[in-house]
């Protein structure tokens, strides 16, 4: 053989092995990036929320008005007791677990309100406060958590709609839980016996 033929039988195998590298290195970047992408919208409540509570029967409670205010911070709850008592909570101390714990006194007569506010959490995430409190903005206010059907429909249309109006909304994207890509959770070995 010659010096040329040798070269040029050199080239053509390299350029094949060249090839087969990048072939391969496509494929295994191709099956790296097979994850999906779900979109998720994040809702910012950008004005605050004033709930009024009735105490309808002892530890039993029903809203009967819910009010937007211009700053998250005003937010609070306003509650009406069968005993002509009000007492009244700013948000941070609105969390299903501060309600269902707190016993410092509320008021200016040192009455301790803890066992009656134990009530309040689930009607107020069930109402507009719910969202303050953590429920998803997806999740529409349940008509149970209103003394009527009327105080829903009005709150609803006025509050619900004004704080819906108002919000920010952000788009993010991320993985799905179901996607597969490389080094995934789907297994295509298996053992035989």
């Amino acid at each position: 053989m010659t010096p040329k033929r040798n070269f040029t039988r050199l080239k053509t195998s390299a350029r094949h092995t060249l090839f087969a590298i990048g072939a391969a290195g496509a494929l295994f970047l191709t099956s790296c990036d097979n994850v999906q992408y779900a979109e998720e919208e994040k809702v910012e409540l950008t004005k605050g929320l004033v709930t009024t509570l009735e105490e309808i029967e002892t530890n039993n409670f029903k809203i009967i008005d819910e009010q937007v205010v211009d700053s998250p911070a005003d937010s609070r709850v306003i509650t009406q007791y069968m005993d002509g008592t009000v007492d009244t909570l700013m948000l941070n101390d609105v969390s299903p677990n501060t309600l269902a714990s707190t016993s410092e006194p509320s008021d200016s007569t040192g009455r301790h309100h803890y066992r009656r506010r134990s009530g309040m959490s689930s009607v107020l995430m069930g109402g507009l406060m719910g969202y303050y409190m953590g429920r998803s903005t997806s999740i529409p206010p349940s008509a149970s958590s209103y003394r009527d059907q009327s105080t829903y429909n009005r709150v609803n249309s006025s509050a619900g709609r004004t704080l819906s109006n108002t919000a920010s909304r952000t788009t993010v994207r991320k993985p799905s839980s179901g996607s597969s890509g490389f080094g995934g959770s789907k297994s295509t070995r298996s053992s035989g016996g």
